[in-house]
């Protein structure tokens, strides 16, 4: 059931200490500023038990306040740039995984999630919805878990350039997808998991990028339920990941059911026809 409370009062978590609550903070792809954190710790010592929560979709919350303060507390979390929220039936906070600085990522997952935070941030849906982008083929962000799950892929062109036989493709190739046959690299396209690093790390510049985008993934969720989301065929560019989430969040608005998830509402309405409103289709 959707609790109406949560939709008057964004941010705000009954606890189990009476008339207790704890106050969520919205961090755009789970990265504060210092002094944000610094103003974090003196609310909670004023306010709350001095102690600040980390939840796993990379937000902050200052628990054992007063319900009657946590109208002050939010106040006060806006002002150091940080809003209440990511709770009922709205777009919970996006999670991304630090693939726009990690040296696997595909993807610069960070400015991704915060696009999609800045437009579609904190919508009214039918239920709860939730984001995950991750930079590559560890999928740290376990995107699969996840309403719509957004993988970074970079996929290898083979003789962009001269091969000297060296094996560093092979070595880091974790899924047996490059062998060096008689002195060149022969790439298995069926085993690539497209994460780039035969890419990377070949010394002669003898692989290009023969596609980059994302992967996106439909349906998944965790909790009580467990559900892997449907992967979408073929990838999307970066640049259009956005306007597809739009396509995607317009049609659980359409025709998501109160209470509703994503995945659910796919099941009923038809699968082929939920990829279809986005512009995909499933692999």
């Amino acid at each position: 059931m959707i609790d109406e409370k949560k939709r008057k009062q964004p941010g705000i978590i009954p606890l189990r200490g009476k008339g207790r609550v704890a106050v969520r903070g919205k961090i755009p792809a789970g990265v504060m500023t210092a002094p944000q954190m610094a103003a974090v710790a003196r609310i909670a010592e004023e306010f709350g038990d001095g102690t600040v929560g980390l939840t796993t979709r990379l937000n902050v919350e200052i628990p054992g306040v007063d319900r009657r303060d946590a109208g002050a507390v939010a106040e006060r979390l806006r002002e150091a740039g940080i809003e209440a929220g990511s709770t009922g039936a709205a777009l919970r906070s996006v999670v991304a995984c630090k693939g726009t600085v990690c040296r696997h990522g595909c993807c610069d997952t960070q400015g991704l999630a915060r696009a999609i935070e800045e437009r579609y941030g904190g919508c009214s849906l039918p239920w709860k919805l939730k984001i995950a982008v991750t930079g590559c083929a560890n999928n740290c962000g376990k995107v699969q878990l996840n309403d719509i799950g957004i993988m970074g892929r970079r996929l290898p062109a083979f003789g962009a350039g001269e091969c000297n036989g060296c094996g560093a493709c092979e070595k880091v190739c974790r899924e047996g997808a490059v062998r060096v046959v008689d002195g060149e690299a022969r790439h298995a396209e069926e085993n690539c998991v497209g994460c780039g690093d035969c890419i990377a790390v070949c010394p002669m510049g003898a692989i290009g990028v023969a596609a980059k985008g994302v992967r996106l993934f439909l349906g998944g969720r965790s909790g009580r339920v467990l559900r892997a989301g449907v992967e979408a065929d073929g990838l999307v560019g970066e640049d259009e990941a956005l306007e597809v989430v739009g396509r995607l969040l317009d049609c659980f608005r359409e025709n998501g059911l109160p209470g509703e998830r994503f995945g659910e509402m796919m099941e009923r309405v038809g699968r082929d026809a939920v990829f279809a409103a986005a512009g995909l289709r499933p692999r």
